[in-house]
């Protein structure tokens, strides 16, 4: 069995919204329990809002737990102090969305790979140089000479995205977040990234955080990890990557596979709309109960009287709905 790497027990983030003495609050992150392991991928999906980038942040220290816990090679990470705190920040790492805004515009990129390598590495400016141009190749920018002499604004998008990459691997992280790493990117450039992302994974036997809202990314990382479907905050699935996408349980999970797009237009035209509402509920205001009860096309009594809890069904597929049991 694959060890974790950071775990999260019963996880809750809490949001204040409004003005100082009329604030109301919300929970991000509702009760969310997972592992994320040595060389496994997990994939984390919903739509915006679900709690996806929270969650993702939080297990790299950016956001501190209103309850519960985050634990780092079993550690709780809010008790770290000194070195151990600077060895967990070393090895937790965030690969973020825009790959536009993440760059100094103003510092060539030699520069910024040369800050990340020395902030961890008593070494030279010569030995950092060769690091920075050993990792740039790794992330298929080659050759790493004509790449490290520009300015962020002199390539892609693509290749940015490439360069956030290497300056996360710069540090040699066990555990990686890519929240979204691919949504600002054209299509043509997206199975690149998700490919060097895998191989990564293969090759360095880090701990992947794949968070998306896109469900046609996730086969991708078939065979390589699980997949978290969340929503409002709570996780409504959970399972082996390939379990889930190929028999979805949760309502929700379903909606979500039926909104992707196929090749054949017809298909496209003929599908149906397996939710109640197109939009999801203030998150200030919930539904009582079960959370996507109010957009549920299955909704029975019982779902607006009580949430229902995350229960296995199959042997590593679990699923928080009442017409499971």
């Amino acid at each position: 069995m694959s060890e974790a790497v950071i775990s999260t027990r019963n996880l809750v983030v809490t949001f204040s919204v409004g003005r100082i003495f009329k604030s109301r609050k919300f929970n991000a992150v509702d009760d969310v329990t997972l592992n994320f392991n040595k060389g496994r991928v997990t994939i984390i999906a919903g739509e915006s809002g679900s709690g996806k980038t929270t969650l993702g942040l939080a297990t790299v220290g950016a956001i501190k737990p209103s309850a519960g816990k985050i634990l780092f090679n079993g550690q709780d990470i809010t008790k770290l102090k000194g070195q151990a705190y600077k060895e967990f920040r070393r090895n937790a790492q965030y690969v973020p969305q825009d790959p536009y805004a993440s760059l100094n515009p103003f510092k060539r990129i030699s520069t910024q790979m040369l800050e990340v390598i020395k902030l961890y590495n008593k070494i030279s400016d010569e030995e950092a140089l060769d690091q920075a141009k050993k990792i740039l190749e790794l992330v298929g920018l080659s050759p790493p000479e004509e790449f490290l002499v520009k300015y962020p604004f002199e390539v892609s998008g693509g290749q940015r995205q490439r360069i956030n990459i290497a300056r996360v691997l710069a540090v040699n992280p066990s555990y990686v977040v890519a929240d979204e790493p691919v949504t600002m990117l054209d299509a043509s450039l997206k199975a690149g990234i998700v490919k060097l992302l895998r191989d990564i994974v293969k090759k360095t036997g880090m701990s992947l955080a794949f968070i998306t809202h896109e469900l046609s990314l996730a086969p991708a990382f078939i065979g390589m990890g699980d997949i978290a479907i969340m929503y409002l905050g709570n996780i409504v699935e959970y399972g082996p990557i390939e379990s889930v996408l190929s028999n979805p349980l949760h309502p929700y999970t379903q909606a979500l596979m039926n909104a992707i797009l196929e090749p054949d237009p017809q298909r496209n035209r003929t599908k149906k709309l397996q939710m109640l509402k197109l939009d999801p509920p203030d998150p200030l205001h919930p539904p009582p109960g079960c959370v996507y009860s109010d957009r549920c096309p299955f909704k029975m009594d019982q779902c607006s009287v009580r949430k229902p809890e995350l229960k296995e069904v199959k042997p590593g597929h679990y699923v928080a709905c009442y017409l499971f049991g």
